[in-house]
């Protein structure tokens, strides 16, 4: 689980004031829950200092409040986002630094709120993950906007706390994503980063902080780049050619180069085919590891596998990439990787979970801490995204 400040009134008030839903499991969406074309589910738990243990749920729940059809979701460590068809965005989680958008700072709400975007705004498309505390958006004319916790430039704004979406001095961008406390965004056909470089992850050569946007470099010169991708101290670029790049931490093997050295340039991972989708997950400097799957179907990951993370059998980490067993006549066609655990769903819809459990976060209400296998979590999805032990899924109704 990521960690950070936060006021200790905080805690006073969910004790008293919590608004947490308690399902079982998955269920049908009431009259007027979200709409006939969506649901929206979260599981895990959330917390921005330890994790609010009363809010985990071990299986999937729905969430009420969004009005409009989901086309997409994302999460950060605290928080979880929805955009709809009409392009607006709401939100639930810890508000206690603004990061639902609503102008509000308030204990926990499972019930989604809508971000207060400036009228005549239309957003297009989330970053996911979203940043330690903070969230970001683009719209329709290629504007970046960010909200809630900015302590180490990450929104790339002047101020440290944004009650309500405040634009990013960036234009023509088209992909943004963001973790612990640094961004990422391709704008105009190059790669630009914010917040913290402590590892190396803003990918410039340095590990100097930079609270506006600074270029990445070494990546192939007129390379396009279709996908970015972010966790904790970790940065990552997919290329049309399907070449993969990661840079920043590297302590149990996170950049797949056959090292634990931290690298502040990207390198590209050596995998056997073209890259078609790529997610990195992690939330702290004990976990983090990234899920690939390759154009020829399989699936590939490198990394911590403290908790079985890796999807292969047993727990050392792996500095390369390695083939995840994936389940007799199932095809992933969707990952996403998570803190101790990864996700997957498969050509019919299904589900899939692996890794750590302590949280409730493989969502299938087991006991069980640990799964080195991927396991069926009873779920079919259009997306899942995950954030420390924070998950929501996506079912769109077609």
């Amino acid at each position: 689980m990521k960690h950070g400040p936060v006021a200790a009134a905080l805690l006073l008030a969910l004790a008293v004031g919590l608004t947490a839903c308690t399902s079982a499991g998955p269920s049908a969406p009431p009259p007027g829950h979200n709409a006939p074309g969506s649901t929206v589910y979260r599981f895990g738990v959330v917390g921005n200092q330890g994790k609010i243990a009363q809010l985990e749920l071990s299986m999937p729940a729905t969430v009420s409040g969004i009005t409009g059809d989901a086309v997409q979701i994302a999460t950060s460590n605290s928080d979880s986002y929805a955009l709809t068809s009409s392009g607006e965005v709401w939100a639930w989680g810890v508000a206690s630094y603004g990061e639902l958008g609503d102008g509000q700072t308030a204990p926990y709400s499972t019930r989604a709120v809508r971000v207060g975007f400036p009228a005549g705004v239309k957003i297009i498309a989330l970053a996911n993950p979203m940043p330690f505390d903070g969230a970001l958006a683009i719209d329709s004319h290629g504007q970046a906007w960010g909200w809630g916790l900015n302590t180490a430039g990450d929104l790339c704004l002047p101020g440290l706390v944004e009650l309500r979406p405040a634009r990013l001095p960036l234009s023509d961008v088209t992909l943004a994503t963001g973790a612990r406390t640094h961004s990422l965004f391709y704008s105009a056909g190059t790669v630009y980063a914010c917040g913290s470089g402590d590892a190396g992850e803003l990918g410039n050569g340095s590990t100097a902080s930079s609270p506006t946007p600074a270029p990445v470099t070494g990546l192939p010169r007129a390379a396009r780049v279709i996908a970015l991708t972010s966790s904790w101290e970790g940065s990552g670029a997919l290329l049309a050619t399907g070449a993969y790049y990661n840079w920043g931490y590297n302590a149990a093997g996170q950049l797949g180069d056959g090292s634990t050295v931290n690298s502040a340039v990207p390198v590209q991972v050596k995998l056997p085919a073209p890259v078609r989708e790529v997610s990195q997950g992690g939330s702290g400097a004990g976990n983090g590891q990234t899920i690939a799957i390759l154009a020829d179907g399989s699936v590939w990951t490198w990394g911590s596998n403290q908790h079985g993370q890796l999807g292969k059998a047993g727990t050392a980490n792996s500095h390369v990439p390695v083939r995840v067993s994936v389940p007799a006549g199932v095809t992933f066609v969707t990952v996403d990787s998570g803190g101790y655990a990864c996700y997957a769903i498969d050509s019919s819809g299904r589900l899939w979970a692996w890794g750590g459990n302590q949280n409730g976060q493989l969502g299938t209400g087991s006991g069980s801490l640990i799964e080195t296998s991927p396991v069926d979590v009873g779920l079919r999805l259009t997306q899942v995204s995950s954030t420390a032990s924070n998950v929501a899924g996506l079912q769109q109704h077609r």
